[in-house]
Protein backbone atom coordinates (compact mmCIF):
# COMPACT_ATOMS: atom_id res chain seq x y z
CA UNK A 1 0.00 0.00 0.00
CA UNK A 2 1.27 3.47 -0.87
CA UNK A 3 1.93 6.14 1.72
CA UNK A 4 2.96 9.74 0.91
CA UNK A 5 4.69 11.87 3.52
CA UNK A 6 5.21 15.62 3.31
CA UNK A 7 8.40 17.16 4.62
CA UNK A 8 10.10 20.54 4.49
CA UNK A 9 13.78 20.74 3.61
CA UNK A 10 16.37 23.00 5.23
CA UNK A 11 15.83 25.62 2.52
CA UNK A 12 12.03 25.60 3.13
CA UNK A 13 11.06 23.58 0.05
CA UNK A 14 8.20 21.12 0.39
CA UNK A 15 9.07 17.57 -0.72
CA UNK A 16 6.87 14.50 -0.95
CA UNK A 17 8.19 11.02 -0.20
CA UNK A 18 6.16 8.16 -1.62
CA UNK A 19 6.63 4.81 0.08
CA UNK A 20 5.17 1.51 -1.07
CA UNK A 21 5.06 -1.49 1.24
CA UNK A 22 3.61 -4.75 -0.02
CA UNK A 23 4.04 -7.99 1.89
CA UNK A 24 6.59 -10.24 0.24
CA UNK A 25 8.31 -7.43 -1.70
CA UNK A 26 11.03 -4.97 -0.70
CA UNK A 27 9.91 -1.49 0.24
CA UNK A 28 10.13 1.09 -2.57
CA UNK A 29 10.58 4.81 -1.95
CA UNK A 30 11.02 7.91 -4.06
CA UNK A 31 11.00 11.64 -3.34
CA UNK A 32 9.31 14.27 -5.50
CA UNK A 33 8.85 18.03 -5.46
CA UNK A 34 5.22 17.75 -6.63
CA UNK A 35 2.45 15.81 -4.92
CA UNK A 36 0.91 14.74 -8.23
CA UNK A 37 4.22 13.19 -9.33
CA UNK A 38 4.44 11.26 -6.07
CA UNK A 39 0.88 9.97 -6.46
CA UNK A 40 1.45 8.93 -10.07
CA UNK A 41 4.71 7.14 -9.24
CA UNK A 42 3.12 5.34 -6.32
CA UNK A 43 0.14 4.22 -8.37
CA UNK A 44 2.24 2.99 -11.33
CA UNK A 45 4.85 1.29 -9.18
CA UNK A 46 2.30 -0.45 -7.00
CA UNK A 47 0.48 -1.74 -10.09
CA UNK A 48 3.74 -2.99 -11.63
CA UNK A 49 4.67 -4.80 -8.41
CA UNK A 50 1.29 -6.53 -8.24
CA UNK A 51 1.57 -7.52 -11.94
CA UNK A 52 5.06 -8.90 -11.37
CA UNK A 53 6.56 -6.37 -13.78
CA UNK A 54 8.55 -4.25 -11.32
CA UNK A 55 12.24 -4.85 -10.76
CA UNK A 56 14.36 -2.92 -8.31
CA UNK A 57 16.67 -0.47 -10.07
CA UNK A 58 19.44 -1.10 -7.56
CA UNK A 59 19.31 -4.84 -8.18
CA UNK A 60 19.26 -4.40 -11.94
CA UNK A 61 22.31 -2.12 -11.89
CA UNK A 62 24.38 -4.74 -10.05
CA UNK A 63 24.29 -7.19 -12.94
CA UNK A 64 25.67 -6.88 -16.46
CA UNK A 65 24.75 -8.47 -19.75
CA UNK A 66 28.08 -10.32 -19.77
CA UNK A 67 27.29 -11.88 -16.37
CA UNK A 68 23.92 -13.01 -17.69
CA UNK A 69 25.54 -14.56 -20.78
CA UNK A 70 28.13 -16.40 -18.69
CA UNK A 71 25.45 -17.72 -16.34
CA UNK A 72 23.31 -18.87 -19.29
CA UNK A 73 26.25 -20.68 -20.87
CA UNK A 74 27.07 -22.47 -17.61
CA UNK A 75 23.54 -23.42 -16.60
CA UNK A 76 21.38 -23.77 -19.71
CA UNK A 77 23.75 -24.61 -22.54
CA UNK A 78 25.25 -27.55 -20.69
CA UNK A 79 21.96 -29.41 -21.29
CA UNK A 80 22.10 -28.87 -25.07
CA UNK A 81 23.93 -30.83 -27.75
CA UNK A 82 27.58 -30.01 -28.47
CA UNK A 83 26.74 -28.38 -31.80
CA UNK A 84 24.10 -26.12 -30.24
CA UNK A 85 26.43 -25.26 -27.36
CA UNK A 86 29.11 -24.12 -29.78
CA UNK A 87 26.74 -22.07 -31.96
CA UNK A 88 24.99 -20.38 -29.07
CA UNK A 89 28.20 -19.67 -27.20
CA UNK A 90 29.68 -18.04 -30.31
CA UNK A 91 26.61 -15.86 -30.84
CA UNK A 92 26.34 -14.86 -27.20
CA UNK A 93 30.03 -14.01 -27.02
CA UNK A 94 29.65 -11.79 -30.07
CA UNK A 95 26.69 -9.95 -28.54
CA UNK A 96 28.53 -9.56 -25.29
CA UNK A 97 31.54 -8.00 -27.01
CA UNK A 98 29.37 -5.72 -29.17
CA UNK A 99 27.46 -4.40 -26.18
CA UNK A 100 30.63 -4.00 -24.17
CA UNK A 101 29.00 -4.48 -20.80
Amino acid sequence: MANIQTRTTADNRVMYTARIRIKGFPQQTATFSRLTDAKQWAQKTEARIREGMHFSQAEAKRHTFTEMVERYIKTVLTNKSANIQYQYAQQLSKWSSLLGV
